[in-house]
């Protein structure tokens, strides 16, 4: 494992669990409810030893005081076992609240992060973080928490009571108790460390599960299962490797810490018996003692049992809080829309297509600084214009597109939206504003029509079914038994490469934007499907400013404008004919795709727009 290589946090203590207060604050009320049961719990349990002591040394003189001391001891006992389980039912309601509430906060957060921290946080952490991690923090506030507290109250309590009945005694523990600290803090320690680096190596089992998974089709291709097989099992023994020093150091702890507790526990005996056969004390005083000692080793033995879940919740709290602690790509402000002087609604109707204008844009990739993405590159798109971006992979067609998206920000330069800096208007306001057809669609484990909806949740059945019209997604889904109803699986795998693309274009459909962003829309469609999709791009695109990446020409040539990247700079711009004869760079491509030889009748945008 690499060290800290996805921002793992390192903090060493656990004070880190105090940062969990902005979550108990709105169930302060269930928590003091909590602590109440819990005090009469304890309460309850230090009093059976003074009862103890009451029959002992008073014996049962009359059946009626035998009477009133089991009633005594059967209401005591019932008190007892109500406020435990009150206890208990209010630390798991209590704890999954917490753990509800610390999970949604942490989901919602991971979707506002912005792209570059998913640049280098694998999404295999973040699951790893929302799923191993949340478990271990719902067990613990639910039982280690709440069982640490009522050991350390019923240990306190114990030695008070050691103290009041027979202080004499306490000698043998005054001169254990240093060295039950001492094991109990370096064990804490050597727990802790193991426990984060065992979470971490979880982290890395999940995040290469997930890829594995993700890329099945890939390894059976490749035959590459015995070495992926390899691989998972190696991440296995790391894991394993670290529970077991884990576990070697909490048994070793155990037994150090039980060895020292029945050390002291048999010397008091020893004194007390002493003491009973002098005649200094009664019976039972010296069992109410030892009843009170034995309670304390018992808390004390647990405590340090207990430990190391302590640690093992501190981690995985400290964990999911650093992720909260990541800067969103936006503030509660700019979600809110009250950042800069653009309205949310009427100035940017969707009737008005948008100005678009970039100023000396120049960016770098945080993982590939020393690389530049784009260069100074300045352009204008007027209203309702269509503008095509080719070049060579990596010549920075996409990036243009995430910078537009705000999905990063650019290093130097600005881009204006109808004069505005986009980095000036709510971030919101921008991206509804805009619609992007990817070359690689995502779609979501649901129906046809709820992965159409989602570009507008609002849309009545009938903007839906023209989308779904207008992009051609009938001609497959009416073949199927459920319609728009069909559940698509994971990521659509029922779904063909063309049939994701198409679902893609009917949600820009439906979104109805100012802006369309086109990033090899049409890469996975055959040349009929092609024919039929550029025909509704070609309304799509009448009315709205359309950004168009592609590697083949042919479906670009006729854009107004067509602007050629080499290596992040903007080295011509111009028609598909003045680029032909003026840019050398589009001339080669053009020449490897034999366009120049080519009829105009390859491109249906044109017989569209004829």
């Amino acid at each position: 494992m690499a060290q800290n290589p996805w921002q793992r946090p390192v903090n060493k203590n656990l004070w880190v669990l105090w940062k969990l207060k902005p979550f108990l604050r709105s169930r302060l009320g269930l928590l003091l409810a909590y602590l109440l049961a819990m005090l009469c719990s304890a309460g309850a349990s230090l009093v059976l030893p003074q009862g103890a002591r009451f029959i002992l040394d008073k014996g049962f003189h009359s059946y009626k005081a035998l009477l009133w001391i089991s009633i005594a001891l059967f209401i005591l006992g019932m008190f007892t076992v109500a406020m435990r389980g009150l206890r208990d039912g209010l630390a798991t309601w209590l704890g999954q609240g917490v753990v509800a509430d610390l999970r949604s906060a942490v989901f919602s957060h991971a979707l506002h992060l912005p792209a570059i921290f998913y640049e280098t946080f694998r999404t295999g952490e973040v699951i790893s973080r929302l799923s191993s991690d949340v478990t271990i923090l719902r067990f613990g506030l639910t039982g280690v928490l709440g069982r640490s507290l009522q050991s350390g109250i019923t240990l306190v309590g114990a030695l008070v009571l050691m103290l009041v009945t027979m202080p004499q005694l306490l000698l043998p523990g005054v001169l254990v108790l240093p060295l039950l600290v001492f094991v109990n803090i370096r064990s804490g320690r050597l727990q802790r460390g193991y426990s984060r680096k065992e979470q971490d190596y979880l982290a890395d089992l999940s995040a290469h599960t997930e890829e594995s998974i993700n890329g099945i089709r890939v390894i059976q291709a490749l035959t590459l299962e015995p070495q992926t097989e390899t691989r998972y099992r190696q991440d296995i023994h790391l894991l394993l490797g670290q529970v077991w020093s884990r576990v070697k150091v909490q048994s070793w702890s155990t037994f150090l810490t039980g060895s020292l507790v029945f050390l002291a526990l048999s010397a008091m005996l020893y004194l007390g018996g002493l003491a009973v056969l002098e005649k200094q004390v009664g019976m039972g005083v010296l069992a109410a003692f030892l009843l009170y000692a034995l309670m304390a080793a018992t808390s004390l033995a647990s405590l340090g049992e207990l430990w190391g879940s302590m640690s093992r919740l501190a981690g995985a709290t400290e964990r999911l809080l650093a992720l909260l602690d990541e800067k969103p790509e936006h503030s509660a402000q700019a979600l809110s829309g009250e950042v800069g002087k653009v309205p949310e609604s009427s100035e940017f109707s969707i009737r008005n297509p948008a100005r678009l204008t970039l100023e000396r844009v120049a960016f770098r990739y945080p993982s590939r600084p020393d690389v530049p993405a784009i260069e100074n590159i300045s352009l204008d798109i007027e209203p309702g214009e269509t503008v095509a971006f080719v070049g060579a992979s990596g010549a920075g067609k996409s990036t243009v597109f995430s910078l537009l998206m705000r999905h990063y920000q650019p290093s130097e330069g600005q881009i204006l939206l109808d004069g505005t800096a986009i980095d000036a208007m709510p971030l919101r306001s921008l991206r509804q504003q805009l619609a992007v057809v990817p070359q690689h669609p995502v779609i979501f484990s649901m129906s046809i029509a709820d992965n159409i909806l989602m570009a507008r949740p609002d849309a009545n059945e009938a903007a839906l079914l023209a989308a779904v019209k207008a992009a051609r997604v009938d001609e497959f889904s009416d073949r199927l038994e459920d319609k728009l109803k069909t559940h698509v699986g994971e990521k659509g795998v029922t779904l063909s490469g063309g049939q994701r693309q198409r679902i893609a274009i009917a949600r820009a459909i439906l979104r109805n934007p100012r802006v369309l962003i086109l990033d090899e829309a049409t890469s996975a469609l055959d040349a009929e499907n092609e024919r039929l999709i550029q025909e509704a791009l070609a309304n799509l695109t009448a009315q709205r400013t359309t950004l168009v990446a592609a590697h083949r020409l042919a479906t670009i040539v006729h854009a107004a404008r067509i602007a050629v990247l080499d290596q992040g700079r903007l080295i011509a711009i111009g028609s598909h004919e003045a680029l032909l004869k003026s840019c050398p760079t589009y001339r080669q491509f053009a020449e490897l795709q034999r366009l120049h030889e080519q009829s105009p009748e390859l491109s249906t945008l044109e017989k569209i727009r004829a």
